[in-house]
């Protein structure tokens, strides 16, 4: 499932719980795993040849130093630190080595830089995440960290395209590793943009046709995965989705990362995964839209 990993990390503690999540998967799974530092350019026009290479070598050893925990433990493990825009250097490191999985934590500045990072269209996370050739991993939270093996995951839909590339990884994850596999969705109790609201008749009326839809264009699909669950709550996307993956003590929320707006091309994620990346107490993975022929 996971043979190849890139773990991109600022080297603080605002990134141990991804750093945490990257060992143990890469542990699991008998996974090579990247450890990947970027070294920010202070000027644009800075060149890679600014910084020796006597330097990088340094910066590696306090890599080595940083994570000697994790490092110890067997495993196949290589450290690369590069200067440059952290956005670009991890799309062109994505591109060269197609690793399976890009794994991300919290920036230096923690959960509320993270939280502005995720707003701001345009900024080194939402590119990543939008640009992304592989799913990318999440970890925001200290307590989305202590993942160990995969028992219960949340694939949350929202019928797209996009969502429908995250069902495949999200039962090809569940074959692979036997866990329970929950395909939730949340449906909106707005009629309209303008936020015209149903009666209570017509949302439970509304909850029945997508639970009907969801198990017509899912149930038939789960041959090989013995257990697993198909849900429709009533409420705002992002709050059910968190609710339903505590209560159910997932280990992991899967989503396309694009599925508030399929058809965006610009570098914005739509806001239902934002706010779940932000506030779920679980890892969020996030699966790109499908490139275009």
């Amino acid at each position: 499932m996971f043979k190849k990993i890139l773990f991109a990390t600022s080297t603080t503690n605002a990134c141990d719980p991804a750093a945490r999540v990257a060992f143990n998967i890469s542990t699991l799974y008998k996974a090579w795993l990247k450890i990947f530092h970027v070294i920010e350019k202070k000027d644009p026009g800075e060149a890679l040849a600014d910084v020796d290479e006597k330097s990088i070598l340094e910066v590696n050893e306090i890599i080595k130093t940083y994570y000697a925990e994790h490092l110890s433990k067997p495993g196949n493990h290589e450290i690369k630190t590069i200067l440059g825009d952290p956005c670009g250097r991890i799309l062109e490191e994505i591109q060269r080595n197609k690793p399976d999985l890009l794994v991300m934590g919290v920036s230096a500045g923690g959960e509320k830089s993270l939280g502005n990072d995720i707003e701001t269209a345009g900024s080194t996370f939402q590119t990543v995440v939008k640009a992304s050739q592989c799913p990318v991993l999440i970890v925001n939270r200290a307590a989305a960290s202590f993942w160990g093996a995969i028992s219960n995951v949340v694939f949350a839909t929202d019928f797209s395209k996009t969502s429908d590339q995250a069902f495949d990884f999200a039962c090809r994850l569940a074959k692979k590793t036997g866990c329970e596999l929950h395909i939730f969705h949340a449906q909106n109790t707005s009629l309209t943009p303008e936020s015209q609201v149903f009666d209570q008749n017509a949302i439970e009326a509304r909850i029945r046709e997508k639970l009907r839809f969801s198990r017509k264009k899912y149930g038939s699909k789960m041959e090989g995965i013995e257990n697993y669950a198909i849900e429709v709550w009533e409420g705002t996307a992002y709050i059910e989705i968190v609710k339903y993956a505590r209560e159910n003590y997932a280990d992991l929320i899967i989503m396309a990362q694009d599925s508030q707006n399929p058809g965006s091309q610009t570098d914005e994620l739509g806001s239902t995964v934002k706010q779940v990346i932000l506030r779920a107490g679980c890892p969020v993975l996030c699966i790109n839209k499908p490139k275009r022929p």
